[in-house]
Formats: structure tokens, C-alpha cells, sequence
């Protein structure tokens, strides 16, 4: 075989890494991956060749290429499987002959795209794999090949049956018994269910303004966006259907690049293209060194190094700087008397209205200095900003004064980890003071750092983090203000009107999801909330959830109490039993509380602090209506028929996520996926996990291991259930 060596900087903030490009017989293959496959068409992979004569086909390759080392790190993966296989599953199998077809496929596709079939259920094998615009057959080959070896290592998504690998030069995504290019389906497409994975590097550039490099990454980004769009019916003559990239001549140049997927719609690559960009432009002004937004269906990025091979396609000329003055104009001086004359008196007019210039300049100065040393009031209050984040260090004094020195009276509500007060700052700008409760145990260069990671989470389902005040024993976190107030008064507090529609309801519950999956999985450290509950999710002025107090336990560390109890951070009836009993800390314990949450807002019902403390909780009457089959009279009766079928599918979904058994609770990624899909089955939920009371202890009530998929007409304790509701 031969072999070539390409250069690529992109991960890690290297200008220099290097990969292998592999020229192998796969890049020959005529492959069934072309332009005339049907939309949504599997191709259906042969079955396996007898022993002697696998190596004779594309899998030996495969198998070739598996067996090198491993030339460099992958960008980003996402196990997005319903579960793992077993050792006796077909699966397997099944995907090692769709791994042999696809590079090949994929290589010799006009478009760099194909998708392959294996297998017949249980354990069919679908695939797709979607090559970068700019890559060449051998290099499309190796990348796909490298994703399938890379999916299933130890650090990655080992035995799982649904991953998305998204590599450098491709996207390869595989499931067991899941068509998903069916979501392009008209009826099943929405742009709104979109989770773009961002991925940010982790300097800098700190040469020029961040207004001025933001609007050159804008400018870039919209471009070869709009390029990319116009290009898709340029098929025919070879070129990469939905492809682009672009140069802004900038200082550093920025380059980027805009793909979809060639079986997307015009409408729905543009509105996947459009999602990725809006959630890529609050991370502009950080002057990341680049940026890389990812979908399955599309991939939008930049860097300021070049990462695609040939020339870009567009390029543009770098945006005005802002506020740049004038350049003085240039007296070059003639022969002549009438020219030296000319250029004395400009000359002089000049000195003359520097002059004048600076005695305003200094009178402006002057009265301002008076006029502070006169009134103290906002230099009492100095705010230091801080570039990184945006994120502010506000004095003591500045926070005692917006919130009337903490009073009572500014009181928004009080949780495990602290109060929350309103203030209003000199500007007229409303804040949210959160007083944390006891010392931080971090010394102080350590608590800026950490506040500093937490400022960084952007997100539209997230409170954000304005800035923080450490004074003596005393640190306060200052949020932006949400004047809805939190969920708990939306779902339980009646009284007050704040009724929500189903609609409005769902939202909600999708929203939470999307908070989630960004803490755990999408943002740039791993957090986990311990304290998700009604109280700590903020309605804002759309009637979108914003998750507060996310991060908390990890800045204030593990060892933290909260006044309910000394185990471990959190709310009784949210926490998840191996976490309230054993104290065990993983991103399972927010799926628990998130189940909880989604039981609470389509019942409005409260799972714990009963003033009975002998009543049974919100999650044994949901379990016994569900198992008894009348869980309908526990939705609101107003419901039409396709709300009362949505709110069914929440319950299940809620119940599957407070199941006892941790492994059995699903991921947030998975919780989305069944939200999204009507038509997708859901495994029968086990028994739940709940609390009886508050004097009483946890039960962990054993888990029913039963395998039968919603749709069957018999329960797990075999009551049947009446009230199906439609997939």
C-alpha cells in the first residue's frame, strides 16, 4: 500500500498536526453510494463471504485498516444508541459488513455520501457516512474506515448500538433497527429539535478588538453559508452538493466552511445551517481560534488556520474597523513660493487647532476629576470586567446597595445552596443575587477560575452567569433576572393564574432536556447539576425553561451540605436513590430529577413535602395508574386527543427516567430523541424508585426486568392497559 502525509491543524489549538492519508483499493470501488439512490434508501449490504474468501472483498481492507495504529484523535462523538448489544446480539456482524461497504461507497460517491443496510432484526445494521467536500477518494475512504474503528473504543461508545462519530474529514453514523434518515421526512422534520454540538478552542486571539473579529467570523460564517445553499444544484458537474468555504482577508485570516447533508431538502439544509450559525454567534465575541458546530445533518466552522485543502471557493475583504480615526492628510510640498506658502499655513492652522484641542481636552478632564472627587458614589462601587467571559468581579458594597442590603423584602426564594435577592444596579439593570450559603473551601484564584468556567456555559435553556463578589466568608453569584419567576409557581401555584397550555407545558419539558444535554454532554467541561427541581428552572418572558444554579456543586465542592440534608446536594424527592444513599455522582442522577420534573409538570402535582406524611408520593400514584392502566385520570381532562397522546408519552418518558436501577435510566440524548418521535417505541418502564413521606426512608423497590415494548397489550405486573396511547 502506499502512503502520503497531509498536514491538518485543527484540534487542540495545534497549528501542526499531522495525520496519514491511506491510498487503498477501497477509493476504487464503484461502491452503490452514487447520486442515484432513492431518498431514505438503505442499500442492502451483501451477506458475508465464506472464511477463505473475506479477504478478497472490502471488509479485508477494512479489517487492514483497523489493525494500524491510530494516526491521530477524532474531533467529537456522540453515543446516541438506545442501549449496548450483547454478546450473542447480531449486530455486530451486521455492522462490520455495512464498515466494509461504506468507505468504498462513500469514496466513490459524486457527493461523498452513502448509506448501507445489514442484517434483519433484531440486529439490523443501518449506516450513513458523509465525507468533507474538499477530500479526495483515499482520504474519504480512511476517515470513514478510521470512524468505524474509533466508535467502538474504550473511550468512545464501546458495544453501543446507536453512535454518530464526526471526524476531521467525515460524519459516520450508525444504529441497530433505526432508519433515521426517515427524520428528513417532511412530517417528521423540525428544525427546532436541532441539538448543534459546539465545539470551541481552547485560546484565543487577543490581537485585535472582539467586536471588529466578530464581525469578520459573522461575515465569513453568513457567506459561505448562503454559498453553500446556492451551490446545491451544482451536482452535476461533480461538485460537492451543499458544500463551501470561504476566506475573509482578516488579521489573522479566518477560514471556513459549511456543509449538509445531500439528501436535505434546500429548506431544511438552510434552516440546519441557520440553527448552527445562531448558536455559534454568542461565542464569537470570545475570539475563540475556532469554532466547529455539530449535526448530523450539517456542519458549519472556522478557524483562523486553513483546514481545507485547495483554495476557498469565496473570498471577502475584512469589515472596517470600528472607531478607527482618520489618517492625517500628507502635505508634500511643491516648488514654488505659492506651494511652501500653502503648506506653512496649513502647517500653522494645524499647531493651532492641536493646540486648541488639547486645552479642551484638558478642561474636559479637569471638570470630570472635580466632579468626581465631589461625588464618591459610583467610585464607592468600582466593577472590574473581565475580558474572558465577560464576566464581572462586583464589590460588596455595589451589591448591598442594588438589593437594599439584602433585604427581606428583595427575597425571590431560598434552595439547598443559597438566597436569591433582587437587586437593580445604578444603570437601572435588574440582577439576581444569589448569597451562597457557608465558605467555598477554594482559595480565591481558585474560585475565579472556576466562576470564570461557569460564566463561559452560554445557553439558551441556562441562566447566565453575569459575575460574582468574593468578600471574607461571603461569595454571591450575580445572574441575569428572569421576572417570571421560577417553574413552581407555574404548575402549583394556581391561585396566582399562571396557568400553562400543553403546548406551552412541552416546551418547557424539551427545554429542560436541551439544558441538560448541553451541562452533560455539549459544553466545555462535564456538569452535573445535583439540584435540578421546579424551583431552581426560570420561565422567561418567551415561556422558555432557564435552568439556575447549574455548576453550583461543583464550585462550591464535594464536600458542600444544604439544609435539608448532610448526605449530599440536593432536594428530597428529586435525588436519585444511589445518590442519596451512597452519595454516587453521575449523569444519571439528572435524569432521575429531570423525571421527576416531567411527572410534575404534566400532573401539577408536587412528588414531595407533603404536609401527610404518611401519603404515598407523586411517583407510586403515577406507577399505580400506569400499571392499573388509568393513568388518563391523572392528566388535565381538557386535553385534546393529540395533547392527552403527547402527555401519555411524557409520563412514559418520565417514568423510564426515575427507575431505580441507574443503568436502566435512558441518557438526556436519548430522552430527547423519544420527546421528538411520536413514532419511536419505548421500552416498558420498571418499577420507580420513591420516597414514602418525609419521616420514612428511600425505598428502592426492585426493578421488573421486562422486555416488551410499549404497543403490547399487557402490563409488567400483568394488569392489561387499556388506554394505549398511538405511536
Amino acid at each position: 500500500m502506499q502512503y502520503t502525509t497531509c498536514a491538518r491543524p485543527w484540534k487542540n489549538g495545534s497549528d501542526a498536526m499531522r495525520r496519514i492519508c491511506l491510498l487503498s483499493p477501497l477509493s476504487q470501488g464503484s461502491g452503490s453510494g452514487s447520486g442515484q439512490r432513492k431518498k431514505d434508501d438503505f442499500p442492502e449490504v451483501p451477506r458475508a463471504p465464506a472464511p477463505a474468501a473475506m479477504l478478497a472483498g472490502p471488509l479485508a481492507a477494512v479489517l487492514l485498516l483497523l489493525l494500524l495504529p491510530r494516526a491521530r484523535s477524532f474531533e467529537d462523538f456522540t453515543c446516541d444508541g438506545a442501549g449496548t448489544y450483547g454478546p450473542n446480539s447480531t449486530f455486530p456482524a451486521n455492522l462490520g459488513l455495512v464498515a466494509g461497504a461504506l468507505p468504498g461507497n462513500a469514496s466513490s460517491a459524486p457527493t461523498g455520501f452513502a448509506t448501507a443496510a445489514a442484517g434483519t432484526q433484531p440486529g439490523r445494521a443501518y449506516a450513513m457516512a458523509l465525507c468533507r467536500g474538499d477530500v479526495n477518494g483515499s482520504a474519504c475512504a480512511a476517515c470513514v474506515s478510521a470512524a468505524f474503528r474509533a466508535a467502538g473504543a474504550p473511550d468512545h461508545c464501546p458495544n453501543n448500538t446507536g453512535v454518530t462519530m464526526y471526524e476531521d474529514s467525515c460524519v459516520v453514523r450508525f444504529s441497530s433497527g433505526q432508519q433515521f434518515l426517515d427524520f428528513l421526512r417532511a412530517d417528521q422534520w423540525q428544525v427546532r429539535e436541532l441539538n448543534i454540538r459546539i465545539s470551541q478552542a481552547p485560546g484565543n486571539v487577543s490581537t485585535v478588538p472582539s467586536a471588529w473579529f466578530s464581525a469578520a467570523a459573522t461575515a465569513v460564517l453568513t457567506a459561505v453559508v448562503d454559498r453553500a445553499l446556492a451551490a446545491q444544484g451544482n451536482n452535476s458537474t461533480g461538485s460537492k452538493k451543499y458544500f463551501a468555504t470561504a476566506e475573509v482577508e482578516f488579521d489573522p485570516k479566518i477560514y471556513a466552511l459549511a456543509q449538509c447533508l445531500p439528501d436535505m431538502t434546500p429548506a431544511q439544509c438552510q434552516g440546519c445551517l441557520g440553527t448552527n450559525l445562531q448558536n455559534q454567534k454568542p461565542f464569537l465575541s470570545i475570539k475563540r481560534r475556532w469554532i466547529i458546530g455539530l449535526e448530523t445533518w450539517c456542519n458549519l466552522r472556522y478557524s483562523v488556520q486553513p483546514f481545507f485543502d485547495g483554495p476557498a471557493m469565496l473570498l471577502l475583504p475584512a469589515p472596517p474597523a470600528p472607531a478607527v480615526m482618520p489618517p492625517s492628510p500628507s502635505a508634500t510640498p511643491d516648488s514654488g513660493g505659492a506651494g511652501n506658502k500653502t503648506s506653512a499655513a496649513g502647517l500653522s492652522a494645524g499647531i493651532a487647532c492641536s493646540v486648541v484641542l488639547i486645552l479642551v481636552l484638558w478642561s474636559i478632564f479637569a471638570f470630570v476629576r472635580f466632579k468626581r472627587r465631589t461625588k464618591t458614589t459610583e467610585d464607592d462601587h468600582p466593577l472590574k470586567k473581565i475580558a474572558r467571559a465577560q464576566c464581572t468581579i462586583f464589590d460588596l458594597l455595589a451589591l448591598q446597595e442594588a438589593t437594599e442590603n439584602f433585604s427581606q423584602n428583595n427575597k425571590l426564594g431560598e434552595g439547598g445552596f443559597g438566597i436569591v435577592y433582587k437587586g437593580i444596579l445604578p444603570d437601572g439593570q435588574e440582577i439576581a443575587v444569589k448569597k451562597l450559603l457557608g465558605r467555598t473551601g477554594h482559595g480565591l484564584q481558585q474560585l475565579h477560575n472556576e466562576v470564570l468556567l461557569l460564566a463561559e456555559l452560554q445557553h439558551k435553556n441556562l441562566v447566565r452567569l453575569q459575575g460574582f463578589c468574593s468578600h471574607r466568608d461571603d461569595t454571591l453569584l450575580v445572574y441575569e433576572y428572569i421576572k417570571n419567576g421560577s417553574l413552581d409557581n407555574f404548575i402549583f401555584d394556581t391561585n396566582e393564574g399562571n396557568t400553562l397550555n400543553w403546548e406551552q407545558q412541552y416546551n418547557i419539558i424539551l427545554g429542560i432536556a436541551k439544558g441538560i444535554l448541553y451541562l452533560h454532554e455539549d459544553s466545555s467541561m462535564r456538569i452535573i447539576h445535583r439540584d435540578l427541581k421546579a424551583n431552581n428552572i426560570l420561565i422567561d418572558d418567551d415561556m422558555d425553561p432557564k435552568i439556575a444554579d447549574f455548576g453550583l456543586a461543583r464550585l462550591l465542592g464535594e464536600g458542600h451540605t444544604n439544609t435539608r440534608t448532610a448526605r449530599a446536594v440536593g432536594t428530597l424527592g428529586y435525588m436519585a436513590p444511589e445518590y442519596a444513599i451512597h452519595g454516587l455522582v453521575s449523569p444519571k442522577i439528572d435524569i432521575f430529577s429531570f423525571g421527576v420534573l416531567v411527572l410534575e409538570i404534566v400532573t401539577k402535582r408536587r412528588n414531595s413535602s407533603s404536609d401527610d406524611s404518611d401519603a404515598v408520593n407523586l411517583l407510586s400514584d403515577v406507577w399505580n395508574c400506569w400499571t392499573k392502566g388509568t393513568i388518563s385520570q391523572m392528566l388535565d381532562q381538557s386535553l385534546h386527543e393529540n395533547a392527552r397522546n403527547q402527555a401519555l408519552r411524557c409520563i412514559h418518558i418520565g417514568l423510564m427516567c426515575v427507575q431505580s436501577d441507574a443503568n436502566d435510566r435512558p441518557s438526556i440524548s436519548s430522552v430527547i430523541f423519544m420527546l421528538t418521535r411520536d413514532n419511536m417505541e419505548i421500552q416498558a418502564p420498571a418499577q420507580p424508585a420513591f420516597f414514602f413521606g418525609r419521616e420514612s426512608a428511600l425505598a428502592s423497590v426492585p426493578s421488573d426486568r421486562s422486555d416488551f415494548l410499549l404497543g403490547m397489550d399487557v402490563s409488567v405486573n400483568g394488569v392489561t392497559i387499556t388506554e394505549l396511547y398511538p405511536r
